[in-house]
């Protein structure tokens, strides 16, 4: 049997898209600013290890929001998107994430 969901979504537009500057480690390195006119974000991970992002400075290999493995990509839900702090940590070692914020 299909699922059905009434909520309503609607789909943001958006007319510029920037990429973010980064430079990870083992310590809590912010890689997004607060900005109240994100439309959506993505983060692709070309590392060979996972990192670790979250809301907080305070992110850690056990206490993250969303863990991104070596090769992988996540995009910020664009229902009732966050507009807030993103900061991330690496399981080990240094390196960047290819991250584009649009607005």
């Amino acid at each position: 049997m299909p699922l059905f969901n009434p909520v309503s979504a609607t789909s943001a537009t958006s007319s510029s898209g920037n990429k973010l500057t980064n430079s990870l480690s083992t310590t809590a390195s912010k890689i997004a600013n607060s900005n109240t006119n994100r439309k959506g974000l993505t983060i692709h991970n070309p590392l060979s290890v996972t990192v670790y992002i979250d809301t907080a400075d305070t992110v850690t290999s056990s206490a993250c929001w969303v863990p991104i493995t070596a090769g992988a990509y996540f995009e910020l839900p664009t229902n009732g998107i966050y507009t807030g702090e993103i900061w991330a940590i690496t399981a080990s070692g240094t390196g960047s994430v290819n991250a584009r914020e649009f607005s």
